[in-house]
């Protein structure tokens, strides 16, 4: 008597991914690529794998609830930011929002100073940085001006700043502001670094 045929194999299984598990995914992505991460540094810093980061970023994994407020707590986003309207709630966030490592840059180089712009973009009539100065460190010997005005408010050191020939010396707290159209320049007189709040408008970088 012949046996009965073996049953064909069953197919591979195939997740079932869900229209909310593609949302969140989606959500976190946007959140994580916003924020300049990779997937290593946002795996590492919620402690989980770097493939079940990117299982959820694709929607084909349901996180935890620990290992979402891990996520979120990297990305530094409460939970419930993640649910409903999430790309407009990412992009919104970009129009408002500079995290530190986002910042934009520019390295004054032999000048000995850098500014970060702290403003999301440069479309408004208010333009935010922190500069810090090396020992030493400043605009240069000559004065300079522009339209608009400008202040600030001295976070650490010791400031030199010149306006319309005056010179002021400026220490951690205190705060300045004048017409860009003066002739003005600023200095580091402090041994170590001095950092400055420095606000502009209209923005003029």
């Amino acid at each position: 008597m012949t046996s009965p045929a073996a049953p064909p194999p069953a197919p591979p299984s195939v997740p079932d991914i869900s229209a909310d598990d593609r949302a969140l995914g989606r959500a976190v992505r946007e959140a994580r690529q916003v924020r300049g991460l990779s997937l290593q540094q946002v795996a590492d810093g919620a402690s989980i794998s770097v493939g079940l980061l990117s299982q959820i970023e694709r929607g084909i994994s349901s996180p935890s609830v620990r290992a979402l407020r891990a996520i979120c707590g990297v990305l530094d986003l409460p939970v419930h930011a993640l649910f409903g309207g999430t790309q407009a709630g990412v992009e919104q966030e970009a129009r408002r929002i500079v995290r530190v490592n986002q910042r934009r840059r520019v390295d004054f180089g032999t000048k000995g100073f850098v500014k970060e712009f702290l403003t999301a973009n440069d479309t408004g009539a208010l333009q935010i940085m922190e500069i810090t100065l090396e020992p030493g460190g400043g605009s240069g010997e000559d004065a300079y001006n522009h339209e608009g005005e400008e202040g600030g408010l001295v976070l650490e050191g010791l400031l030199e700043l010149f306006v319309d020939g005056s010179a002021y010396r400026l220490g951690a707290g205190d705060a300045f502001s004048f017409e860009s159209a003066l002739p003005h320049k600023f200095k580091n007189l402090a041994e170590g670094r001095t950092r400055v709040l420095w606000i502009t408008t209209p923005p003029v970088w």
